[in-house]
């Protein structure tokens, strides 16, 4: 059976470079992980007009059914512009479509990595405003959305993330680019507090939490990941 396994950190965290480190695991000379941040266009194209259309009815449907849940965060004040609110919705459907494209073309022994997952986009709004997410929405949000075999939470302290975010090429995300050093800062932190404010109030998670301090050796940290996840 394919397993899902979700990376979520904050900013700076390290997740697309584990994620891409993870992808570079071979067992037998073959790829076990995969990453659902590649474009599955071709993909797509093969399936039949039924798949297709499964795929997005499932995808749309989970989505309307997220706004509707939590539809106050659309007018929680953020630090951000709204226009924001529109891209956001577009990239959480391009990726949705990417997840569910994937699980129904790879094989069943192998693994597809989420990063970004829905538990991302649930908490990305959160980073930019003093709002917090309560633990009966967090609870809401595991029951109906969260089917991951494993969640990898990746973290470091802040003085690393802003180091990392400031040396990569595409440097700070999006939404905090045109803010302020003291603004990107505060979101920084807010993203750190509001991710550990998920995990420490996720005990209805059926999914194994894998917890990497990404400032540690690379080695240990994919070696303990390899064999909490496959047993290798």
């Amino acid at each position: 059976m394919l397993k899902i396994i979700e990376i979520i950190g904050h900013p700076g965290s390290g997740k697309t470079f584990l994620s891409n480190e993870l992808k570079k695991i071979k067992v037998g000379n073959k790829q076990i992980f995969f990453h659902s941040g590649q474009k599955q266009t071709n993909k797509l194209n093969n399936l039949n007009f039924f798949h297709k259309f499964i795929i997005n009815l499932k995808v749309i449907t989970t989505m309307i059914m997220f706004y509707l849940i939590f539809n106050k965060r659309i007018f929680v004040k953020k630090v951000y512009k709204r226009k924001f609110f529109f891209r956001i919705s577009l990239i959480i459907y391009r990726d949705l479509i990417s997840i569910e494209i994937l699980k129904r073309t790879l094989p069943d022994n192998k693994y597809l990595i989420m990063e970004p997952g829905i538990i991302m986009h649930f908490l990305q709004d959160y980073f930019y405003t003093k709002h917090k997410i309560s633990e009966v929405e967090i609870k809401i949000f595991n029951k109906l959305f969260i089917r991951s075999n494993f969640i990898i939470y990746t973290y470091c302290n802040s003085k690393l993330a802003l180091k990392r975010i400031n040396l990569r090429k595409r440097g700070f995300p999006q939404r905090m680019k045109n803010l302020k050093p003291e603004e990107k800062i505060k979101v920084l932190k807010k993203s750190i507090n509001e991710i550990r404010n998920y995990i420490s109030n996720s005990s209805n998670l059926n999914s194994v939490i894998i917890r990497v301090n990404t400032s540690k050796n690379l080695n240990n940290i994919k070696k303990k990941i390899t064999k909490k996840i496959t047993n290798i």
